[in-house]
């Protein structure tokens, strides 16, 4: 009987255990979620965004320009997408003749005293509207057409040897050489990983040139038999072909 007591309870407990024991479902996996680039997308967006956080300004210096005795100071600023504003200053120092590369014929005798010169002070001043064409920029970058006025003065002091007839009417008094004119510009700018710009460029138009230079003329008085010495001044304008070449270096942001 104690037996049959036993039997009885220990199969009563494997049936309470096993009532007990919940089959467990199985683990469902969460769906992966893989990002796919759209043109439209998140991507896009951030382009624009770093393109209208581009470069907006610059300042720079014309290496060519130095070369050729003038030294300016350019700033450029982007007022509206792909079009900006230039504005250069600077100070000339001729220490090229005021002939250098010029037609004018000097054999009629108005400029014979200019290579009694030395190198002066002028100035120039130059303003461009530039436009960017890029459909990859919005900044100042990349090719660019512009229109640009400027007005460049230079200067040559007259320095002939002291004893000279009329040396001492002369000296002192400059050679000036005045330039105004128009340039349709084409160039290109790129900006390196350091903010340092490059830009060169070429523009052709037509500038209004004024010689102003002064000479010695002699008179003699066969009847007192001396020489009188007077200076005389003289005046030029022309209009002719204007070509000029940048190459310039700054930095910008």
């Amino acid at each position: 009987m104690r037996k049959n007591l036993l039997l009885i309870s220990a199969l009563f407990c494997s049936i309470l255990n096993f009532a007990q024991v919940k089959p467990t479902a199985p683990t469902k996996e969460a769906p992966s979620r893989i990002k796919v680039y759209t043109p439209g997308g998140i991507n896009s967006s951030s382009d624009k965004s770093s393109k209208d956080n581009s470069y907006k300004w610059a300042v720079k210096t014309d290496i060519f320009a130095i070369l050729t005795g003038e030294f300016p100071l350019i700033g450029e600023y982007r007022f509206a997408p792909k079009f900006s504003v230039e504005a250069s200053a600077g100070v000339t120092y001729a220490y090229l003749p005021n002939e250098f590369l010029s037609s004018s014929d000097s054999s009629d005798g108005i400029f014979s005293d200019s290579g009694n010169t030395k190198a002066a002070m002028g100035t120039a001043f130059r303003g461009t509207i530039k436009f960017y064409p890029s459909s990859d920029y919005d900044a100042i970058e990349g090719w660019n057409f512009g229109i640009q006025v400027f007005s460049k003065t230079t200067n040559r002091e007259y320095d002939l040897p002291l004893g000279d007839n009329g040396s001492t009417l002369i000296n002192g008094t400059k050679d000036v050489k005045s330039k105004t004119g128009l340039s349709l510009i084409i160039g290109k700018q790129i900006f390196e990983d350091s903010n340092v710009t490059f830009e060169s460029f070429i523009g052709v138009g037509f500038a209004s040139v004024k010689r102003e230079s002064s000479k010695i003329e002699t008179t003699y008085d066969s009847i007192n038999n001396t020489y009188t010495n007077t200076k005389s001044t003289f005046s030029l304008t022309e209009t002719k072909p204007n070509v000029q070449f940048g190459l310039r270096i700054g930095f910008g942001n």
